[in-house]
């Protein structure tokens, strides 16, 4: 291995020495004086040292000419200082920046006034960084300064090098964009506040109009005159629709999406916008029909009004783009729990993944209009927009939900042939949860002789789910699917016809499947009847040979319940009991999923008893037509209502009603927007009232349709919500779940 080369310190060591020793001892303190050629070659030696010396501080005067120059060319400020602060080397950006001369600031304490920042510590030994704005020749820089000690060298004193970088210009585009950030969560603030009051003052005239609309529907009119009104109420429930997408949009824009978790039934959410949808799609001449998984567990917890939402905009754009042939809505489940998944996703934890499938016979979607078809605003061709209007809001806002709630939506779609979409959601589980267990209902067989095909794969997915052997068939090939089954030994032993049929071909069909059980010692168990509605009593069908008979859109208990009932062993049938379960009933869910689609006539007067004395209501409203409709709805339920116009005046009101002075009140209907006294304000006061007649349940009556308007009203000590515009069936469900009496229907 070489030996390292000498430094010019030990070189230097070396010249000194041997020069002092041969001083003192002339030639004679060189070894080997005597020999001459020895001696040359010390002064070789010795030459070739001096020359090394030389070409080493050539080198170092290089290397720190090099270093000068190289500090001088930086922008940066460069300047060091000794332990007392003196500054020892100051480059020329230093220079520069600062309007002055090395032989001015050499040797001299830099202490430079601090404007902002944080100056460096004192006490630090170590490298730190800080960032101060300084005065300086050009007016006031922020620096980033770093601050580190200079290596020793064994003879120099220790130094300090600081390196300023400017960082003004940064620090203005910082700021700049700060305020850009500002402004625009500003603004954003200032869309969303503009955004609800908007709403707020459309929802309180369509409250009129909507309300109006519906009292005028319970009147005597002529046809022309029904049409008119159905035509105003049309209009304004889209009108309703469109703002409440904008609304959502909005809200998801602004990060403002909040979802809910609470326990709901499943089928009944998905039930609910079926049925909501089944009276477009029979005016449009089409099927809907729809059937659940047996294994989808009854309840979720989730955000049921969200996931409503997703399948009322996939149903309702299919029922919309779909002009002959139907719509097929199935609900399946993918259970995550286990799964690979979960450990990718905590998210899937103790959840269930829910499939809803909405698939339809419609027009199709080009392959143009696919690429932009969960894009805002965005709504197909301009034909179809034209046709069927909208925002084109409402596939993007369902895939952002979807996407909220760990799921997606994909679409599948030919022109021509139809459409798929599939939306996927995470729903956690339920302590409570139960499975559909499978029915007793021994070895039925069952014949689905209906004429809507999608009706008819509907229903026999909810009897094969079920374990229940299904065969489907239509008009006359019937008989020969009814033969066929007795030939291979399985006879019928339930048929369900279809009423749009003549009566003679279904009675011609049961006649056959009697027939062909008894040859083999068997007994029809059922024969249902489907109906759009029905059109007579449960004895008429019963005489016409019927053992009960469904209501469309069929709900898939309701079915497996009347396959469950079957015949008493009397032979008399036992469905009569049930036979207006399935019959469509009043849901707060319908109300709620109208915001967004058609809404359900009100079925929960029907439940409703006579009974004195009537429930008596305090209107505090401050606009004359909405309390002209709450009153006449109030009215129509069978309400005394006391109507007052601010809060000031509502309290007043509730204060002698307490006192003795008036009669009670079993409910208040409460607005939040009113002059004089609000009724946020005025709900503080009520709720502190004394008096020995207790409080009534107050609730906020209110055209705010944002989540969080509810959620100020129930802090504020309302006890519920009721928004603007509502429906008459949503005014019973109040009345219903709050007042102490119930209420009679007029």
């Amino acid at each position: 291995m070489s030996k390292r080369p000498p430094s010019s310190r030990e070189l230097w060591r070396t010249v000194v020495s041997r020069t002092a020793a041969f001083r003192r001892g002339g030639a004679a303190a060189v070894p080997g004086h005597g020999d001459e050629p020895r001696l040359t070659r010390v002064r070789a030696r010795f030459e070739r040292a001096l020359e090394q010396l030389k070409d080493a501080q050539w080198e170092i005067r290089e290397s720190e000419t090099r270093y000068r120059d190289l500090l001088e060319a930086q922008q940066d400020v460069i300047f060091r200082r000794d332990g007392e602060g003196r500054l020892t080397f100051v480059n020329e950006a230093f220079c520069r920046v600062f309007g002055t001369t090395r032989d001015q600031q050499l040797g001299h304490v830099f202490a430079p006034v601090i404007i902002e920042g944080d100056a460096p510590s004192p006490s630090a030994t170590g490298r730190q960084r800080f960032a101060v704005q300084l005065q300086t020749a050009t007016g006031l820089k922020w620096f980033d300064i770093e601050e580190h000690p200079v290596p020793q060298v064994p003879s120099q004193a220790a130094e300090t090098q600081c390196v300023g970088r400017d960082v003004t210009d940064q620090r203005r585009v910082e700021a700049a964009l700060k305020e850009a950030r500002d402004q625009a969560e500003a603004a954003n603030r200032a869309k969303s506040r503009f955004l609800a009051a908007m709403s707020h003052e459309i929802r309180t005239p369509m409250n009129g109009i909507l309300g109006m609309s519906s009292l005028l529907h319970e009147t005597d009119l002529n046809a022309e005159q029904r049409t008119y009104a159905d035509a105003i109420r049309h209009s304004g429930r889209t009108l309703l629709s469109l703002i409440d997408e904008i609304l959502d949009f909005s809200k998801i824009e602004a990060g403002r999406l909040d979802l809910d978790e609470a326990a709901f039934a499943v089928e009944d959410c998905v039930q609910a916008v079926v049925e909501l949808m089944a009276p477009r799609a029979r005016e449009q001449g089409i099927e809907l029909a729809w059937a659940i998984d047996p294994n989808v567990p009854s309840l979720g917890l989730g955000d049921e009004v969200r996931v409503r939402q997703i399948i009322t905009n996939l149903v309702g754009n299919a029922v919309k783009f779909t002009d002959k042939g139907g719509v097929l809505v199935t609900v399946t489940m993918d259970d995550v729990e286990g799964s690979d998944a979960e450990a990718a996703n905590p998210l899937t934890r103790d959840c269930i993944r829910l499939l809803i499938r909405v698939k339809d016979t419609g027009v199709g979607i080009s392959a143009d209009a696919f690429r932009l078809l969960f894009s805002e605003f965005e709504q197909g061709d301009e034909a179809r927009r034209r046709k069927h209007g909208g925002t084109g809001l409402g596939l993007a806002i369902s895939r952002r939900l979807a996407r909220a709630m760990g799921g997606d939506i994909t679409a599948r779609s030919t022109p021509g042939e139809g459409s798929e979409f599939v939306a996927a959601v995470h729903l956690k589980r339920h302590n409570a949860n139960t499975q559909r267990g499978e029915p007793e209902l021994g070895n039925q067989h069952v014949l689905l002789a209906l004429q809507d095909g999608f009706e008819r794969t509907a229903l026999r997915l909810t009897l094969e789910g079920s374990h229940i052997p299904a065969a489907e068939a239509r008009g006359a090939e019937a008989l020969a699917v009814i033969d066929a089954a007795s030939k291979n030994d399985v006879p019928f032993g339930v048929v369900i016809v279809d009423g749009r049929a003549a009566a003679s071909e279904n009675a011609r069909l049961v006649a056959a499947a009697r027939a062909e059980a008894a040859a083999r010692g068997q007994d029809l168990t059922a024969y249902i009847i489907l109906e759009n509605a029905p059109r007579k009593g449960f004895r008429d069908y019963e005489r016409d040979g019927y053992d009960g008979y469904l209501v469309r859109p069929i709900r898939p208990g309701a079915l497996i319940e009347r396959l469950r009932h079957g015949k008493s062993a009397t032979g008399k049938s036992a469905m009569g009991k049930s036979a207006m379960a399935n019959a469509p009933q009043f849901n707060p869910a319908f109300a709620s999923a109208a915001r967004h689609g058609q809404t359900e006539p009100s079925r929960a007067a029907a439940g409703l008893q006579r009974q004195a004395p009537r429930t008596r209501v305090l209107l505090v409203e401050d606009n004359d037509i909405n309390a002209l409709l709450a009153r006449r709805m109030l009215e129509k339920c069978g309400c005394d209502c006391v109507h007052v116009g601010n809060g000031l005046k509502a309290i007043e009101s509730l204060r002698a009603s307490r006192h003795g002075d008036a009669l009670p009140f079993d409910l208040v209907l409460l607005d939040v927007h009113m002059p004089v006294m609000d009724g946020l304000e005025a709900v503080s006061h009520m709720k502190t009232l004394d008096g020995d007649a207790p409080i009534p349940p107050i609730i906020a009556l209110t055209a705010n349709a944002f989540a969080e308007d509810r959620e100020r009203c129930l802090s504020a000590g309302m006890d519920d919500y009721l928004a603007k515009p509502f429906e008459r069936a949503e005014l019973e469900a109040v009345l219903i779940k709050w007042s102490r009496r119930r209420p009679a229907v007029a």
